[in-house]
């Protein structure tokens, strides 16, 4: 059996603003490509919407956009079992398993998106369930909080099927997979995925990605439309994978058509707000310089400090947006550290490696303070130390008082 493995549509992304088409544009592009390679299956690993709650808008355009799979004329049984029981699918049409993502995800006593379209007759949803289609085993899990993700999985432990092919889909962040400054958490790590099944596919992160980890073959299909704009996204195309449930051969197949993405980070030291926005300008003109089919998107990280007595608010950056605006979607991201809190983290880090008591600590912090003000040697500093760690502050005052008298 060949069966078409795609991810995170996320239908609905941006609606009502300039980028509204792309997430059924590229949707669709998935589709066919599915149709096209003469898949027997899909299997969708969740963030098929955007919002828990789809407006009328988008369900009317989610409808249409499944309607050439309903055209493409096949047969399929598919059996889904949960809880010990037993639910039959007869599709006349390329049978669709998908999980919920976190985007989908709604509370217990409210039905989902996709529960919704397993009435319609569209998909199989899975969620700490399994999906039969022939020799084909799905086992799905679909997003959990990622604080209870590990428990969910170990509290469902998913076992293949002996003498099937086995397939495990879940919806994660996977600590591996993240970059270490990355805002995104994860319980969940590769040792603890499960062995014994013929591939595990993993959606929630938005770029594409194939491992073989100690007989563990794992992918991540990724999305079809840019919305998280991680720094991998700029560096993998949008596409399908193609799984061979026979050979157990992996193919990816590319989206013809998609939106250029950019992503780069500048760091500043101390930089005033004419030298930031001329980098900032520069770097646009550099990466704008080509034309492109479809505007591209371009993500912009500043980093590092502002020149002291600045603030990131100091920083008007819609002048910036607007001027590259017919060029490219435009977006940048302010994480400036304040000067005075990263010296003071320095100064921190390095009394920790000197590896000095608390008190060293806290009398060294005050000399450098001190130094630094009108006071600087005019009175012994160990000894109002001393006197502010008895709590004695207006004994301190007092003597700070006299020291600027005299």
């Amino acid at each position: 059996m060949k069966a078409a493995i795609l991810s995170d549509f996320h239908l609905g992304f941006a609606e009502g603003r300039e980028r509204s088409e792309e997430c059924f544009e590229q949707a669709s592009q998935a589709l066919q490509l599915a149709l096209e390679s003469k898949a027997e299956l899909i299997i969708h690993a969740g963030d098929l919407f955007d919002d828990d709650v789809p407006s009328q808008e988008t369900w009317e355009r989610t409808f249409k956009l499944f309607a050439p799979l309903k055209a493409a004329k096949a047969s399929g049984l598919v059996v889904k079992e949960k809880d010990g029981k037993k639910q039959e699918f007869n599709f006349s049409h390329i049978p669709m398993v998908a999980i919920h993502g976190t985007h989908e995800c709604r509370g217990r006593d409210f039905k989902n998106a996709l529960e919704v379209l397993e009435s319609a007759g569209v998909l199989v949803h899975l969620h700490a369930a399994t999906a039969s289609i022939g020799d084909l085993v799905v086992h799905g899990l679909s997003g959990i909080p990622e604080k209870k993700a590990l428990d969910a999985l170990k509290m469902w432990n998913p076992k293949p099927l002996p003498g099937k092919k086995n397939v495990l889909v879940l919806h994660q962040s996977i600590k591996e997979f993240l970059p270490f400054d990355d805002e995104m958490i994860a319980s969940i790590s590769l040792a603890d995925l499960p062995s014994g099944f013929d591939l595990i596919v993993n959606g929630h992160l938005h770029w594409s990605d194939e491992q073989d980890l100690n007989g563990k073959k794992f992918i991540l299909p990724g999305s079809t439309v840019v919305t998280q704009m991680k720094k991998l996204e700029s560096e993998r195309q949008k596409g399908i994978y193609l799984w061979d449930t026979e050979s157990g051969s992996t193919e990816f197949k590319v989206l013809p058509n998609q939106r250029k993405f950019f992503y780069k980070k500048l760091e500043f030291k101390e930089a005033g707000l004419e030298q930031v926005l001329g980098e900032l300008e520069k770097e646009l003109s550099a990466l704008l310089s080509k034309n492109f089919e479809q505007k591209p998107v371009v993500k912009i990280k500043l980093k590092g400090t502002l020149a002291k007595g600045l603030k990131q608010g100091d920083l008007s950056l819609k002048p910036i947006v607007e001027k590259f605006g017919g060029k490219a979607i435009v977006s940048i991201d302010r994480a400036f550290t304040d000067v005075s809190f990263a010296k003071k983290l320095e100064e921190l880090r390095a009394l920790q490696k000197s590896k000095k008591s608390i008190t060293a600590l806290g009398l060294e912090l005050l000399e450098k303070n001190l130094s630094q003000t009108s006071f600087k040697n005019a009175f012994d500093a160990r000894e109002f130390f001393e006197l502010l760690s008895a709590g004695k502050v207006d004994e301190v005052v007092e003597r700070l008082s006299k020291s600027q008298k005299v």
